[in-house]
């Protein structure tokens, strides 16, 4: 057996025994077992906050409601941590490499950390963290319910009123110590939305390509697809500030790096991440690529439900199911989508490449949409003045 083989095959079992662990108590937490009451987070834990969007509440006049998304940790409590490093460190080829291991240390300590259940955490909306109650307490939200995968979803009613379109307001956590801070952007009923995909589609991942995929998720610096910042710019500035949705298949784990990225680089929006555990390189892998048009599909509808007299623009690309998943929502809510914009990818998997870009796929996947709402692109100058016309 050659060393790369000798350790692939240490990563695997490692990070097997892991996922075996993780679904164990995956399952105790489906069935009940053991629950207790929820408990507040307390010191050595760790809470991420993650960006969203309000919109206003049906049939209450002046009133706005957001999707509140939470995910909480045990922190520092990855066993193994430097060998897990390590072992991909050198299935990627950056063995002794530190500066590449540090990042991978840095990015995998996510999916190595427990995840916590039976938790909740109180957020002072539009207030700081340590200020106690704020508004006498109609200030607070209560985020909880934890999922199996580590994570709480609430719909909640924002305290006050007077909000406006494209109003920000600031939230922190309230801890005994630490902090995590999160940001609302307010969207009002009328005028468009962008929904666009991120892998491929504006940040190059190499999706088809498994061993490009982990560099450019675990070492690489974050790239966006050259000329999609530009043309984002120019969407924002020609839709007059739309809201903008990044759906991606990634899990949730990778929230702070993609975060990182389209806020660098695109106009801010709310990141919906897939709600999955990830204790192995394959299972990453599949995440990105198996049972996304339905995922896509149905939180698409989600976003269309709470903005329902907005238009909006579907962009996405061609390695995924996305023209699929496109195609679909566009049937269901004809007068809604006002186009559909699908970038070509080249160069990762020539062979695959034959199919997902065929014409005879798009003309499939597109049957029964008019022609005028989609179209494909390679260069994202193709689609200049596009946005103009909407």
């Amino acid at each position: 057996m050659s060393s790369t083989e000798s350790t692939t095959g240490a990563a695997t079992t490692t990070l097997k025994m892991a996922w075996l662990l993780s679904f164990l108590n995956n399952l105790r937490l489906r069935l009940g077992l053991g629950r207790t009451s929820p408990t507040p987070v307390t010191k050595y834990q760790e809470v991420w906050l993650f960006d969203n969007t309000a919109f206003p509440t049906p049939r209450q006049p002046g009133k706005w409601s957001a999707e509140f998304v939470a995910a909480y940790f045990e922190e520092d409590s990855g066993s193994d941590a430097a060998k897990v490093v390590a072992e991909i460190a050198d299935l990627l080829g950056f063995a002794g490499d530190k500066e590449a291991e540090g990042r991978i240390a840095e990015r995998v300590e996510p999916f190595l950390n427990l995840i916590l259940a039976g938790k909740y955490v109180d957020v002072a909306f539009g207030g700081e963290a340590g200020e106690g109650r704020v508004n006498d307490g109609a200030g607070i939200l209560r985020l909880g319910s934890v999922t199996g995968y580590g994570i709480s979803v609430n719909e909640l009613a924002l305290p006050g009123e007077g909000y406006v379109d494209d109003q920000v307001v600031e939230s922190s956590a309230v801890f005994v110590e630490g902090k995590a801070a999160m940001r609302t952007a307010f969207a009002g009923e009328d005028g468009w939305g962008v929904i666009s995909d991120i892998d491929d589609t504006i940040k190059i991942s190499e999706v088809r390509n498994r061993v490009s995929l982990l560099k450019h998720t675990f070492v690489g610096t974050p790239t966006p697809v050259p000329g999609m910042p530009e043309l984002y710019q120019a969407i924002q500035s020609r839709l007059h500030k739309p809201v903008w949705f990044y759906l991606s298949a990634s899990p949730y784990n990778l929230y702070p790096l993609l975060r990182s990225f389209t806020s660098s680089h695109f106009p801010h929006g709310q990141l919906i991440l897939r709600e999955m555990t990830w204790m192995e390189l394959e299972s990453f892998v599949v995440s990105l690529t198996v049972g996304t048009q339905r995922y896509k599909e149905e939180r698409i509808r989600r976003v269309l439900a709470w903005l329902p007299q907005r238009r909006w623009l579907l962009v996405g690309d061609s390695t995924q199911t996305d023209p699929e998943a496109y195609a679909t929502i566009y049937k269901e809510f004809r007068e809604r989508v006002g186009a559909i914009w699908i970038r070509l990818v080249k160069g990762v998997d020539e062979e695959k490449e034959k199919q997902l870009n065929s014409v005879k796929r798009f003309e499939k996947a597109f049957d029964g949409v008019p022609s005028h709402v989609w179209r494909t692109f390679e260069l994202p100058g193709e689609l200049e003045g596009c946005a103009g016309e909407l």
